[in-house]
């Protein structure tokens, strides 16, 4: 499946937010949040590529890494394994947007999440910034990222709802205290009675977060 995009307004766009969708589901899952942000900053590039691989759970849908049979044990491997791809993917998104690294917004929900924390854990190169909705490490970090300077750290906004029951909310409380610890600039927006998935409440958390970052 090709990705959505939505082509900035200007010559040169402000940022460029890439969109990663949870396993499962396709990048169409992600397009009404897509089209809200476009609207509201038209000079946004906003990509929303589609997972690596179908998924092994969703005939219609696709995935970063296989959940079958994923246990607490097994999940960084798998991560790991398709961390070079998802790598070259930001970078190639980058470029052919015409944005540099330090303009570009890893956005994902749940295994979307999963990706982008992990990359931020490994990643020598910064970007703007990281927006984690509904999702969590894959292991929680126990040193301060490569790619996060002492006098610049790189912001993170985390999105959880407190009645998720796929993954539950105190994974981003987990995360958000370690970053917090580890010298990164982390949010955390808990909201109520909230499962899994993406709601409009998220939106203007997001839009401000964005709009502060870039």
């Amino acid at each position: 499946m090709p990705s959505i995009r939505f082509e900035s307004l200007t010559a040169t766009p402000a940022a460029l937010i890439l969109m990663f969708h949870g396993v499962g589901a396709n990048p169409e899952s992600l397009q009404p949040l897509g089209e809200s942000l476009h609207q509201y900053n038209p000079d946004l590039e906003i990509r929303i590529p589609a997972g690596f691989s179908p998924s092994t759970i969703s005939p219609a849908g696709f995935q970063w890494f296989d959940v079958i049979g994923v246990t607490e044990e097994n999940r960084l491997a798998r991560v790991q394994e398709a961390m070079p791809a998802f790598n070259r993917l930001i970078h190639d998104e980058a470029a052919s947007a015409g944005v540099p690294l330090d303009k570009v917004v890893l956005m994902g929900f749940s295994q979307g999440t999963i990706m982008s924390l992990e990359w931020l854990k490994q990643s020598s190169e910064a970007v703007a910034g990281i927006i984690g909705i509904a999702g969590r490490f894959a292991e929680l970090p126990q040193h301060a990222p490569a790619c996060s300077a002492p006098d610049n750290p790189l912001p993170v906004c985390l999105i959880h709802g407190e009645a998720d029951q796929v993954i539950s909310v105190t994974q981003s409380q987990q995360s958000h205290q370690h970053l917090s610890e580890l010298g990164i600039n982390s949010e955390l927006h808990l909201l109520p009675a909230t499962p899994h998935t993406i709601t409009q409440t998220m939106y203007p958390i997001i839009t401000n977060f964005i709009q502060k970052t870039i």
